[in-house]
């Protein structure tokens, strides 16, 4: 990077126009992640609309380029949404951090994203008395699966306790030049000056893609010195990792993602196993993948993938480009389902609990 460029951290609420250049969706930012997840049903609903809020703007961060000439661009971003957290509010009066207590931690959303951002957004319009933009459905899948999901046992309107991250995108050719650090490192910040008791974060392991075949489980515990870098032991599940009980039993994680926060005082607490969800046609899918489910369909021994097969519940397994895990292929209904585990963590902000 030259010395020339000059880098400038903003909040949608001081710098709105900086989000502007996303809305190309060939923007380096946009391509950073797999197209399919742009059609998770949460996604398409509330994505934009952190945004949109004026209360909420103050939770999303823009790192600015700059050169010598005054052009000005967009390289790094980061999105977050404040929540009511039940389970935390009732711990009263204790010092120390989450880590002492897994009862509460453990009961973050196993539908991770998808839950904590409908989660967050039913309680902002509840507190905001606007009413909910988006499908009945959408939302009854989370209120249904999510106990913690209301406001508050009164129906009443409650400050949000907690921070939950979103997104941390940076783009590819300014990676490992501490952007990422600093908007974590800000996030904290607004929920330390907020009142926010802690920062959780359902992460997307970034080299996790490289190995859809291993289980999260068993992914999210491999450490720098026991990194699964066999391809053979990948295809045949033989790949060495210990049980560390998710990164606790020493060693940081193999994976760089994970390892980031762990180095900046993040704890990983659980997998979250559906995060994020992503169903569509055959056809769909070609254009998110640029496979052909027809003919691959009608060739599962085709050499470019990997299958496998589950007769009795009608599907076969695909490993696709992006994906932390397979497609699951349903050649009946030409259709697939894509569900993506997430891994929730959480970062202390120097609050006492209570």
């Amino acid at each position: 990077m030259e010395s020339s460029h000059k880098h400038n951290l903003y909040t949608a609420n001081t710098r709105p126009d900086c989000w502007d250049a996303l809305r190309d969706p060939q923007h380096p930012l946009n391509k950073a992640w797999p197209l399919f997840l742009d059609h998770d049903a949460f996604q398409v609903q509330f994505a934009d609309k952190v945004l949109e809020q004026e209360s909420l703007r103050r939770f999303q961060f823009a790192i600015m380029e700059s050169d010598a000439d005054g052009g000005e661009s967009i390289i790094a971003h980061a999105r977050s949404i404040p929540f009511f957290w039940p389970e935390l509010d009732e711990v009263r009066d204790m010092d120390g951090t989450l880590s002492t207590l897994p009862h509460v931690l453990h009961t973050l959303p196993d539908r991770g994203w998808d839950s904590i951002v409908a989660r967050g957004f039913r309680q902002h319009f509840t507190r905001e008395g606007l009413p909910i933009p988006c499908p009945p459905q959408a939302m009854a899948i989370d209120q249904d699966s999510d106990p913690g999901a209301s406001c508050s046992t009164t129906n009443t309107p409650v400050s949000p306790n907690a921070l939950s991250a979103l997104s941390i995108t940076v783009r590819a050719d300014r990676r490992n030049c501490g952007f990422a650090e600093t908007l974590i490192e800000a996030l904290k910040q607004v929920a330390r000056e907020e009142g926010l008791r802690v920062l959780v974060a359902p992460l997307r392991p970034t080299r996790k893609s490289e190995y859809p075949w291993m289980p999260m489980e068993k992914y999210i515990n491999c450490t720098l010195s026991e990194s699964p870098t066999s391809r053979v032991a990948q295809a045949t599940q033989r790949l060495r990792c210990r049980s560390l009980g998710l990164g606790k039993g020493g060693g940081l994680p193999f994976d760089p993602w994970l390892r980031k926060h762990v180095r900046l005082g993040g704890t990983l607490v659980k997998i979250a196993p559906s995060s994020m969800i992503v169903r569509g046609s055959f056809a769909e899918w070609q254009a998110w993948t640029g496979i052909d489910f027809y003919r691959l369909t009608r060739a599962l021994s085709a050499q470019a993938f990997q299958f496998r097969s589950d007769s009795a519940e009608g599907y076969s397994e695909v490993a696709i480009p992006g994906g932390l895990v397979p497609l699951k292929v349903f050649a009946r209904e030409e259709t697939c389902t894509y569900t993506e585990p997430n891994v929730w963590l959480y970062h202390d902000v120097g609050h006492a609990l209570g």
